[in-house]
């Protein structure tokens, strides 16, 4: 019986969290266009913010720079999947040693392979910075991680176009689509979370300096979870390309990570469960917001521009005040048969972290 209630403990969080995308999905299979763009487009950002909250849920430090590895797969995504007369029209310019990108073909699911390597690749080459530091300054190499891929992918015009669009990108991703890889993500991300890795990064997160004087290696465990990290958001980058099937490079940039951020901290950043609730929660916010502004619900009166992102800092401001770790805080969705009992003490995942970053 023991085992049995260990078991159940163990599935039910992320057999709620795939509930919940699965419903998402079904709303957008067997709903509208517009409905279905919502849905498709929300289970992306599910995607990308349990990706985010690989690294930061898990090690406490909040990430500025993740745009950057949906950037990655979103580009490796179009250079495998333009269909090859296009290419050759778009890149003309293409420096000698990248020409053979012109002749190279792929289809959709190989194309969202790449991008998770791709974005692990990038993931791996900048994670001896993130692993050496920790609190204000990594959050601030975070962004200048961000600054640096966003000014090389604006200037770099034979490869990247710089601030033209990348276009004629096959559409691949569907709400199917997007619902399986989101609940791939939910699986991985609540898999390291488990892992004895996941278990000391977290014991890092309480407190920095008691984790290394117990001998974990927190800088070791800090880059794997940063590289797994970035493949996640690699990969929603690329459904994300599959599914607008053309974008520039201001779409990773500050809003989009703004956009996210509000997700992961509104939700509650040290929680899976708060990753995907405010993922959904905000991008549904952000569609209704974007209906009253266009005038949907007001008979033709639309709200003055800027007004929904102020509603939604402001709703960001009031949870914050209210909840400072999010609508969630550490606390995980569970079935009630996984629920302990009131005698048992909550494991150190589910108290309030003393110090996080």
């Amino acid at each position: 019986m023991k085992n049995q209630n260990r078991l159940v403990a163990a599935v039910s969080t992320p057999a709620i969290l795939i509930g919940l995308v699965l419903v998402v999905a079904l709303i957008g299979a067997y709903g509208d266009v517009t409905t279905a763009r919502v849905a498709t487009l929300a289970l992306v950002s599910v995607v990308f913010v349990v990706g985010l909250s690989v690294f930061s849920g898990n090690s406490g430090v909040m990430s500025f720079g993740h745009v950057a590895f949906m950037a990655a797969g979103a580009y490796t995504t179009a250079y495998l999947t333009i269909p090859v007369p296009l290419k050759k029209s778009l890149f003309s310019d293409l420096p000698g040693w990248l020409s053979w990108l012109a002749d190279v073909h792929t289809s959709f699911p190989v194309a969202l392979l790449a991008g998770a390597v791709v974005a692990g690749v990038v993931g791996l080459v900048t994670a001896p910075v993130v692993a050496r530091l920790s609190g204000l300054q990594s959050g601030i190499a975070t962004l200048a991680m961000l600054m640096v891929t966003y000014n090389v992918l604006n200037s770099w015009t034979e490869v990247t176009r710089g601030s033209s669009s990348m276009i004629g990108i096959p559409r691949g991703t569907t709400a199917w689509w997007a619902f399986a890889v989101a609940a791939l993500a939910v699986v991985v991300a609540w898999g390291y979370r488990c892992s004895r890795g996941g278990l000391q990064l977290r014991a890092s997160r309480e407190d920095f300096w008691a984790a290394e004087a117990a001998g974990i290696a927190v800088g070791r465990h800090r880059a794997i979870a940063w590289v797994i990290s970035a493949m996640l958001c690699g990969v929603a980058g690329a459904l994300y390309a599959g599914y607008l099937t053309s974008f520039n490079v201001n779409g990773f940039f500050l809003a989009a990570t703004f956009s996210f951020v509000v997700m992961i901290v509104l939700g509650g950043y040290l929680s899976l469960s708060g990753a995907v609730v405010g993922a959904l929660a905000v991008s549904a916010l952000q569609e209704v917001l974007r209906r009253f502004q266009d005038g949907q619900f007001t008979g033709g009166s639309a709200l003055p521009a800027g007004v929904a992102d102020l509603i939604v800092a402001g709703v960001l401001l009031v949870v914050l005040v209210k909840a400072p770790y999010g609508l969630m805080g550490v606390r995980e969705l569970r079935l009630p048969g996984s629920r302990r009992r009131a005698a048992e003490p909550a494991p150190e995942a589910e108290r309030e972290p003393a110090h996080a970053g």
